[in-house]
């Protein structure tokens, strides 16, 4: 349905009209009262969405206006579920009190916030232990001259959070974008139409801005944003990240009603290394969220996760999706957690003191937008006194060496502020109101002034204690009530069998009758209503005046507390670190700068935390060392080969964010590129069979990986024929061993691969044991040097269900496939020549060149005969000569002639 034109509509619906008019891509909540109001098609699509009535009010041009509406004390829940579903909603708020108003027309009316996916602040809304990004990406401006190859296209990107105040920046080339989108999975993302952003397209912002600024007025206009007089301030920025910038952040203030929220200064990332990781290899991994889009368990930060604040579980989350490969960095984080664990007390204490502290970050972007409540205030007040506390245990002078510097700088930013930590909690009430409209925010005996209006006010409601009293005895009627009532004020309240005798009195005026009484009104309670109704206003006048002043005086410090909240997390993430490597069998791996990869002992953390109490998880090492980097992986399914691929990448990844990994022993050659290519589907929306998206996936990999680089893959070519397939997992593993020299595991169902060990140096076969007890086959699990002699497939059939008459006719046309003879792969196969033409690695030993296959010729003089044509004297001849060849005669020189 389309909005109608605004001819002839009435005040209110003008500006109705006139608000949809400046948003129409969104969904318009039009405060009414206690009630926020659709209409026309935002109804319908709102009512649909959130399966409310859809019902009228009033006509516009002659027909029934749809509408629906939520009430607003209960927003923020209808609000999640349409942001859920890919809405936007702008709020128009009624900017004047009904009550105080003078004049006549509509209420005044005003749109203070767009609320989008990537602009959540509310509590509601968002989730605590996960980032609500906003990506902006901005396409550098290319130019040619002199003849000379333009450079690769390059994007600048900015992300940030506004809920705690987070904005970094990067320079990418386009290729690596989907990596960064892998990396960020960011909630709405403002790009040209031009930038292609792959699956993330349906998060795109509906109003992107036409064109963005020119280099020059970017950097002017975020360097002015931040009150600095040059980015240099910062870091160093290339100009298309200060394009992207200045994207994010108009994006922001048109969502904000022009108000900027609290944000960090911009990091450039530039000189920051990350571990690159495209979305294919986060899926297949499962860091924080399962295929099945599961995020409270079966995931890595699930099965690892020992934080107890909402920053510190998302801190470590980042640390997950963003592993570093800056040895020193990677060892820093190492050595704090170390100290932690060596401290057991130290750490003990740090943890219960943590398990109290608030979402500070989230709290100071929420007071920072004006969005505050007092509960917001509280938060502060509460984490500041935390953050102190946690300060001072990390100053204590038992401790029996220095704190590393991790720790060191925590402990700096975390007694910054105790002072205003002890303002806020002795000027605040406990427990402090939802909202400040509902009263008793701040303390007694803060604001003397304050105290004054509540004691009139007070008073007042004293005097009707006893204006009641004198009532119930004057009219005789002991059950009299007086009663607060939203739209009449204070009334009398009488059952129904005194109400006649109160009718007759005229000094009373009956205002509304009741099945079950009748209610009543006089002019001495209206004088009594409206003194208090003033005082209660003047209350709350001044309760607003001295909360605004408690926020200024917050915001006034905000670096200084989202520094704060930063340690806070950063202390979080680094004990839950330190208790996860109290856990047997977890170690510090040795992080170097070589090329090495040696895991002993390693298990897969989430499936390990699945089994605990049920079974013990077999551990396997893993030496990818540079004489044997490349791993074929050969056994039968449910033997264990996908965990073993994917526990060695999570190791990896794990070591690198600076954490524990779960194993005996590691020492890890930093990785530059992971690739994970473990349990790959279809995907039927974008019209992609099974084998395709595995033949995509394979051929990043070849394009993006180089020697520092960590490849795991599973079954390639196992969705087309079997030679094919065959044919494609041979040259990829070429390519893996000669052309890329990366470690890699190779797993396979392939067998006959494993005889390329002859030709190929750095490969070493390796192979799940298994043990066939009474023709049953038993899986035990362990990784061991050597080749799977087959693949156990109809076994594994018996076990997953298959009828028994199928199973059975399965094993005999096995039993006579063998017989006619397996698939072999020899010196004969043109692949082998191939493989030895291109092999040109310094280190390979050499090998016995593939000689030309001979023709077969039998096939070649089948091939020439046409039955259609032949006499029966030709056919007859044809039949001897081809006997004839069979046999080896002479015959088969004259066939072809």
């Amino acid at each position: 349905m389309q909005t109608p034109s605004a001819d002839g509509a009435s005040p209110s619906m003008s500006q109705w009209f006139a608000m949809k008019a400046d948003h129409p891509n969104a969904l318009l909540f039009f405060r009414m009262g206690d009630f926020y109001e659709l209409f026309f098609a935002d109804a319908e699509a709102a009512a649909a969405a959130l399966d409310i009535a859809l019902t009228a009010r009033g006509e516009h041009g002659g027909a029934p206006i749809p509408m629906c509406g939520v009430p607003v004390h209960a927003r923020d829940a209808y609000l999640a579920r349409l942001i859920r579903r890919g809405f936007r909603v702008a709020l128009a708020e009624q900017m004047e009190d009904p009550k105080k108003r003078t004049g006549r027309g509509p209420l005044k009316r005003e749109v203070v916030r767009i609320i989008t996916p990537g602009t959540l602040t509310e509590e509601a809304l968002l989730d605590a232990a996960a980032p609500n990004l906003l990506l902006a990406l901005a396409e550098a401006a290319t130019s040619r001259g002199g003849g000379r190859q333009s450079p690769p296209p390059m994007l600048g990107a900015a992300w940030l959070d506004i809920s705690t105040g987070q904005f970094e920046t990067a320079c990418l080339a386009k290729a690596d974008l989907p990596a960064l989108l892998g990396r960020l999975d960011p909630a709405e993302i403002v790009a040209d139409a031009a930038i292609h952003v792959g699956p993330w397209d349906e998060r795109r912002a509906a109003d992107a801005p036409a064109t963005a600024p020119r280099p020059e007025e970017a950097r002017h206009r975020l360097a002015e944003a931040f009150a600095v007089a040059s980015l240099d301030a910062f870091g160093s920025f290339e100009d298309v990240e200060a394009v992207a910038a200045v994207l994010a952040l108009d994006y922001v203030r048109r969502t904000q009603a022009g108000r900027l929220p609290h944000l960090s200064r911009p990091q450039p990332q530039g000189a920051r290394g990350v571990l690159a990781m495209d979305a294919a290899t986060r899926a297949s991994l499962e860091i924080s969220e399962t295929r099945t889009g599961e995020t409270g368990r079966h995931t890595l930060l699930a099965a690892i996760r020992r934080t107890v604040t909402p920053g510190g579980v998302r801190l470590l989350a980042g640390w997950l999706h963003a592993p570093l490969t800056d040895q020193s960095a990677i060892v820093a984080r190492q050595d704090a957690w170390d100290f932690l664990l060596l401290q057991g007390a130290l750490t003990e204490r740090l943890r219960e003191r943590l398990r109290a502290a608030p979402d500070l970050a989230r709290a100071l972007a929420r007071l920072a937008l004006g969005q505050g409540t007092p509960r917001d205030l509280a938060a502060t007040a509460d984490g500041l006194k935390i953050a102190d506390e946690i300060a001072q245990c990390l100053k204590d002078e038992r401790l029996p060496e220095a704190l590393p510097p991790l720790l060191a700088e925590a402990r700096t930013a975390l007694g910054a502020l105790p002072d205003l930590a002890a303002y806020l909690a002795g000027a605040l009430a406990d427990p402090v109101p939802v909202r400040l409209e509902d009263g008793r925010a701040i303390a007694p005996g803060f604001d003397a002034e304050l105290d004054a209006e509540r004691g009139l006010r007070d008073e007042q409601r004293q005097i009707l204690a006893r204006v009641q009293l004198d009532y119930a005895e004057r009219y005789g009627v002991a059950s009299l009530k007086i009663k607060h009532h939203a739209q009449l004020g204070y009334v009398i309240e009488v059952p129904a069998a005194a109400a006649e005798k109160l009718r007759d009195r005229p000094e009373l005026v009956l205002r509304q009758g009741l099945a079950a009484g009748a209610r009543f009104t006089s002019t001495e309670l209206s004088e009594l209503d409206r003194r208090i109704a003033a005082a209660a206003d003047r209350a709350a006048a001044r309760e607003r005046v001295v909360f605004d002043h408690l926020v200024a005086r917050t915001l006034a410090e905000r670096a200084a507390i989202s520094a704060c909240a930063a340690a806070l997390a950063r202390v979080d993430a680094l004990q839950g670190a330190a208790r996860l490597a109290e856990a047997a069998g977890w170690c510090r791996p040795l992080i170097t700068e070589d090329e090495a990869l040696q895991i002993s002992g390693g298990r897969h953390p989430v499936v390990e935390a699945a089994l605990s109490g049920k079974a013990v998880f077999v551990p396997n090492d893993c030496d990818l060392s540079p004489p044997q980097r490349l791993m074929l992986l050969t056994g039968p399914n449910m033997a264990g080969k996908s965990t073993f691929l994917r526990q060695n990448a999570l190791i990896v990844l794990m070591a690198q964010a600076g954490l524990p990994v779960p194993a005996s022993s590691a020492s890890i050659g930093i990785v530059d590129r992971l690739f994970s290519r473990v349990g790959a589907a279809d995907d039927l929306a974008r019209g992609r069979s099974t084998f395709m998206v595995e033949m995509t996936e394979t051929a990043a990999i070849l394009h993006q990986g180089g020697p520092r680089s960590l490849v795991v893959v599973d079954e390639i070519g196992r969705g087309t024929a079997t030679l094919d397939g065959l044919a494609i997992a041979w040259a990829v593993l070429e390519a893996l061993h000669n052309t890329i020299r990366c470690r890699a595991i190779f797993a396979t169902h392939f067998h006959e691969l494993a005889r390329l060990t002859g030709i190929m140096p750095r490969l070493q076969p390796a192979t799940m044991r298994i043990k066939d007890w009474k023709g049953s086959v038993i899986f035990l699990h362990e990784v061991t040097h050597g080749a799977a002699g087959r693949s156990w497939g109809v076994h594994v059939a018996a076990l997953a269900g298959v009828p028994a008459p199928v199973v059975k006719r399965a094993a005999h046309l096995l039993a006579t496939l063998e017989k006619s003879g397996p698939l072999t792969v020899s010196a004969e196969l043109p692949l082998f020549a191939a493989a030895q033409k291109q092999h040109d690695d310094a280190d390979t030993e050499t090998g016995e060149r593939a000689a030309t296959p001979a023709p077969d010729v039998l096939r070649e003089a089948l091939a020439e005969i046409d039955p259609e044509r032949l006499t029966a004297r030709q056919a007859l001849e044809s039949l001897y000569r081809l006997k004839e060849l069979v046999s080896g005669s002479p015959a088969a020189d004259s066939l072809a002639s």
